[in-house]
């Protein structure tokens, strides 16, 4: 008799605990509607994208000059590179007992949209239509934002990624509208 009472007041605790969450949320979804009536959280209506900042500095002064390649955007971009390719690609056995390797990509989508800007923007300086200095500021901020993305859950992210239909907005998405958070 004690056991059945017992069961029916832990069954009765856990409806009263799902319908309470229920409404809970509908306060918290209600209350951030009357705090910000209409208002989106970032001025363009568009989300933002938060990664935290991993102190990359030391990786980078320890890749030796030797191991760099030239880039047009400089020196400094050329260490963000090299240290890009180290994060996103690994070599695994093409068959088991053949030399040969084949390179995968960890989150595609991010590497391969950070090499499109990269040619998007060595063809806007050769067209005159940027700077180098220009493009060298923002090419390093998208490099940034791809090493600090790799050890994020970053799949909302490369969804904005795939959703964005040219390369300006693409430039956009990595520069204005991702933070970089201590």
């Amino acid at each position: 008799m004690i056991v059945k009472i017992v069961s029916i007041l832990v069954l009765f605790n856990l409806a009263a605990n799902h319908l309470f969450s229920q409404e809970v949320l509908a306060v918290v979804v209600e209350t951030e509607k009357s705090v910000k009536p209409g208002t989106p959280l970032h001025s363009s209506g568009l989300p933002v994208f938060e990664f935290r900042i991993y102190t990359n500095e030391n990786d980078l002064k320890s890749i030796p000059d030797e191991m760099l390649d030239k880039h047009v955007f400089g020196q400094d971009v050329s260490r963000r590179l090299y240290l890009l390719e180290s994060k996103y690609t690994y070599e695994t056995p093409a068959v088991p007992g053949n030399p040969q390797t084949k390179t995968m990509v960890r989150k595609p989508v991010i590497y391969n949209a950070v090499r499109r800007i990269e040619h998007y923007l060595k063809k806007g300086v050769k067209r005159d239509s940027s700077t180098l200095e220009t493009a060298s500021i923002t090419f390093s901020k998208v490099l940034d934002v791809a090493l600090n993305a790799i050890s994020a859950d970053s799949n909302s992210f490369e969804k904005a990624i795939g959703n964005t239909p040219d390369m300006d907005s693409l430039i956009a998405l990595f520069t204005n509208r991702v933070s970089l958070v201590m």
